[in-house]
């Protein structure tokens, strides 16, 4: 793992700052090709998001299975870092190798405010993954019934 992924997860900023401060890759990917900006989203740290983002950190920049930083903010539901990413100009409809965008991710973890604001933003309510799940069927089988209700009235509102 690169220092600065270790210092974004861990969540101190003050290292992020000195890094970046340096000669270091802002993109440089860990032994899983996870970046810092896909592991302080994920660990949920709004400061050390918004210092890679100014800093020129790849908003849609992915993992080798095509994980983005918006998939980790609407799997751990981050409702500011999503808008964060969002507003840097995060692919809303980007996918993983396996189909997966970030709204089944939100719709799977129950975050009904990330869904809202990913249907919002354009997020493709029919896309479905390489198992032909959709973000409806997700939000099912995790038996989250209030996303599962949110995501029948868009649908059919469409």
């Amino acid at each position: 793992m690169t220092e600065l992924i270790n210092v974004a997860k861990a969540g101190n900023i003050s290292q992020v700052e000195t890094l970046l401060s340096g000669d270091v890759d802002i993109n440089a990917r860990d032994s899983e090709g996870s970046t810092a900006l896909i592991a302080a989203a994920e660990a949920g740290h709004v400061e050390i998001v918004k210092k890679l983002l100014v800093t020129g950190a790849d908003v849609n920049g992915n993992d080798p299975d095509g994980w983005v930083p918006l998939m980790s903010a609407a799997a751990s539901g981050n409702q500011e870092i999503l808008q964060l990413l969002l507003d840097a100009g995060a692919d809303v409809n980007a996918t993983t190798n396996f189909g997966l965008t970030a709204l089944m991710t939100a719709a799977g973890s129950g975050h009904i405010s990330l869904v809202q604001i990913l249907l919002d933003q354009g997020a493709e309510i029919k896309a479905k993954d390489n198992n032909k799940w959709t973000a409806l069927v997700w939000a099912n089988s995790e038996g989250h019934k209030n996303v599962v209700e949110l995501l029948k009235q868009m649908r059919d509102g469409e």
